[in-house]
């Protein structure tokens, strides 16, 4: 096992390897589209209908522009859009990893089509399981410092079938980030935190398998994420937020609270986590040592939880779960058509 400041090393350099490679085609798009006031993409797509898409709950289209380049196009709530667009531009800030994503007007085998825009990403690449010592080392290194992320970001929906996995280091990386700032989770952080009761997120299977001494985490590069997040210009933060901000609210004081909440969100962080590690280390020192019958019987009910986060990944992504999705999907999609169509 390598030592912290080893594996921070090797995380940072295989993150960075992946950044630069989600990023580097797609910079010349983004700055075509913000260099139009309407943010249209100058050049002309066609859609791919024959490709496969990992199944989801958003109208997807995969589009290809005349060099062979792969997009998708994601339709639904501006809001959500906006949301991923934000999550993006927080992160490219913080250096991060992240899917490019970007408020577009596109044209379509000759029609205007209005969504988010992303470079496709390879998604058969495997997934996470939720016996996370399959995981590397490096991939349970990553997954522990996005934790601080997603409290910034106020995004719990972080299932494994959202990690695509990329490039030679095999980095999970999140690819859907629109449900940023659905909600405000609280100032504290919980390893038991979803964002629905029956999807359980990545990191709860990391957490599960820590505090019982499956797998050993190095608490301190999340340490070190939430000074790094802190860290970030809050200048910065605001404007980016607020952008995002004033696409989903109408009213100006409830955009400006949502801005200065995130900004003090990033202020506290440092000590939202600090609190975590406490609680982890706690949990995993408890289970470890002797206990009275009542101590067991809450271990007990625990790992009881802890098992059926396992049962319930095991549906959604099993048949049920893909018809689930598939259906999803599918009323979403005529949901947006209808109201593409009203005058």
């Amino acid at each position: 096992m390598a030592s912290q400041n080893d594996l921070a090393r090797d995380v940072d350099a295989a993150c960075d390897l992946v950044r630069d490679q989600l990023a580097r085609h797609f910079a010349p798009i983004e700055e075509d589209v913000r260099a139009s006031a309407e943010r249209r993409f100058s050049v002309p797509l066609h859609e791919d209908a024959a490709s496969d898409l990992r199944a989801g709950t958003k109208p997807l289209s995969i589009l290809i522009d005349p060099q062979g380049r792969t997009y998708v196009l994601k339709r639904g709530d501006p809001a959500l859009l906006a949301a991923e667009e934000c999550a993006w531009e927080l992160r490219s800030l913080g250096k991060r990893p992240a899917v490019p994503a970007i408020l577009a007007c596109v044209q379509v085998d000759g029609v205007e089509v209005q969504g988010l825009l992303k470079p496709y990403v390879d998604l058969h690449q495997g997934e996470l399981l939720p016996d996370t010592t399959t995981w590397t080392e490096r991939q349970r290194a990553v997954l522990l410092r996005e934790h601080a992320w997603e409290h910034l970001l106020e995004n719990l929906d972080t299932n494994t079938s959202q990690y695509a996995i990329v490039g030679p280091d095999a980095v999970p990386v999140n690819i859907d980030w629109d449900r940023s700032f659905a909600a405000d989770p609280g100032p504290r952080l919980s390893r038991f935190d979803k964002y629905h009761p029956i999807l359980p997120n990545a990191r709860t299977f990391l957490y599960a398998d820590y505090v019982e001494g499956r797998v050993h985490l190095p608490l301190g590069l999340l340490a070190s994420e939430a000074s790094r997040i802190r860290d970030l210009p809050s200048d910065q933060v605001r404007a980016i937020v607020g952008r995002y901000a004033r696409v989903r609210f109408s009213n100006e004081g409830e955009a400006r609270a949502l801005v200065e909440r995130v900004v003090r969100r990033k202020k506290s962080i440092r000590i939202a986590v600090a609190r975590l590690v406490r609680d982890l280390r706690q949990e995993r020192a408890q289970l470890a040592a002797s206990a009275t019958w009542q101590q067991r019987v809450q271990r007990a009910l625990t790992h009881l939880w802890d098992q059926w986060q396992v049962f319930l990944h095991v549906v959604a992504r099993g048949p049920l779960g893909s018809a689930g999705r598939r259906i999803l999907k599918l009323v979403r999609g005529r949901r947006l058509l209808s109201t593409t169509r009203q005058p």
